[in-house]
């Protein structure tokens, strides 16, 4: 398709649904198609084309996924939906009776630019249909500054995950663990550095993963070093960790560290042995504990979050309550709780003793509480102290104050003058659970 004179102005809007990994590859596709001279708007306005990137962990993201393609169809019926992401490697055909004109798999969405060109264009576009094993081959790329702004962007490392968890279908919609080529990462950082951004997120499915399927168990250690040495990037940030990579080597250099975030997101899902196994996780409850103790003790205020699922298929009182105090001991800051959603193709819906919703809601609303109180006391240690936070150029609605967020994951709302993607030193004044309140130093 020649975008060249009037097509250049062909609008093209997206839309992300689910995880982290979701959003950079919205990011990306947003920034290959402004190289290429379409004009990116909204998605909730007119367009000739929308791109939805799809979510299917759970039943609610197949749904929402199904709403912002017929929601795209609605709001121009003469244009191009394209649907791609996890639930249309899944289930494609759904999306086509959703309203897709076009559905690309997971591990061909490095050519969705060209297959929807070919499609506009009227000439024959490639058959981008799921495989039964995706392996994701390229990656999406974003070669400098994206729309959304200069200061904090997604980095993608790797793709799949080769763990298959019981409650999990991500195995099989994103694949086998794939780790993206070092110096594809490294061009990649220094284009991104180059068009302003300060902080970089490492992102992944299983980002702890990374070299593994290369027999480099140590290769995300040497990655962050390289990115380390990238002058002018100030913030490394990475993403969650699976229990059994977070390896000595890696809070070692966390620890020694002037540019990695201290915060490390590290799932638990159970605090229950049991449980664990019934869950197919590759650790146990002490091994948890001692990683999250060394994390604690080696990196002095670390942000330390964690996934709990509640509920799953035979947990009983007792097996929830070794969660809770196993989760109420440990130095963790904030909890990301979710009950267990039967996953359709999953060992775990077949599994017995499944939980009823109101056994399930009454679990979460105590983790979440604990998680709410462990939130609390975390920011209120800082109150009289100075943070360092990144500038985001932007002020809360409510309040009017600028916004910034600290390497230690706390979101402050400070009074002062500064530059916008400027580090800023704040004295700290008032805690929330949610936030902290300060003013410039």
């Amino acid at each position: 398709m020649d975008t060249s004179g009037s097509e250049s102005t062909l609008r093209v809007a997206l839309q992300n649904v689910g995880c982290k990994l979701n959003a950079y590859e919205v990011e990306a596709m947003t920034h290959g198609l402004d190289s290429r001279g379409y004009q990116i708007v909204p998605f909730g306005t007119e367009a000739d084309i929308y791109v939805v990137n799809t979510c299917t962990v759970t039943g609610s993201g197949d749904a929402d996924s199904r709403k912002a393609v017929r929601k795209a169809r609605r709001q121009n019926p003469e244009a191009t939906v394209v649907a791609t992401g996890c639930y249309a490697q899944r289930r494609p055909n759904d999306l086509d009776a959703a309203g897709a004109d076009l559905v690309i798999a997971n591990d061909h969405k490095a050519q969705l630019i060209n297959a929807l060109e070919a499609h506009i264009g009227g000439t024959s576009a490639p058959a981008f249909e799921p495989t039964t094993r995706p392996r994701t081959e390229q990656f999406l790329t974003i070669n400098g500054a994206v729309t959304s702004g200069r200061t904090r962007g997604m980095l993608q490392i790797q793709d799949g995950c080769d763990e298959h968890c019981t409650y999990c279908i991500i195995p099989s919609v994103r694949g086998q663990s794939s780790s993206r080529r070092a110096d594809e990462i490294i061009a990649q950082a220094h284009e991104m550095v180059a068009a302003g951004y300060r902080e970089l997120a490492l992102t992944g499915v299983h980002t702890g993963s990374y070299g593994y399927d290369l027999d480099d168990q140590q290769a995300l250690v040497t990655l962050l070093a390289s990115l380390e040495a990238i002058e002018g990037l100030d913030r490394i940030r990475l993403n969650s960790i699976e229990p059994g990579y977070l390896s000595d080597e890696l809070i070692d250099f966390a620890a020694a560290s002037s540019t990695l975030c201290r915060h490390f997101h590290v799932p638990l899902q159970s605090g229950d042995d049991h449980i664990l196994r019934r869950m197919g996780r590759r650790y146990n409850r002490a091994h948890y504990a001692e990683r999250i103790e060394r994390i604690a003790s080696q990196i002095p205020n670390c942000a330390i979050g964690a996934d709990v699922m509640v509920g799953f298929p035979g947990e009983t009182d007792d097996h929830f309550e070794q969660t809770r105090t196993l989760l109420s001991d440990l130095p963790m800051t904030y909890l990301h709780v979710f009950s267990f959603s039967s996953r359709n193709d999953t060992p775990a819906e077949r599994l017995d003793s499944h939980l009823d919703k109101a056994v399930k809601k009454e679990r979460a609303q105590q983790l979440i509480a604990l998680g709410q109180e462990k939130r609390l006391e975390f920011h209120r240690h800082f109150v009289g102290s100075a943070i360092q936070v990144l500038a985001e150029g932007r002020r809360d609605t409510t309040t009017g104050l600028h916004i910034g967020l600290s390497d230690n994951y706390i979101k402050t709302l400070f009074a002062g003058e500064y530059q916008a993607n400027e580090l800023v030193e704040v004295k700290v004044e008032q805690a929330r659970e949610d936030l902290v309140f300060g003013s410039q130093l």
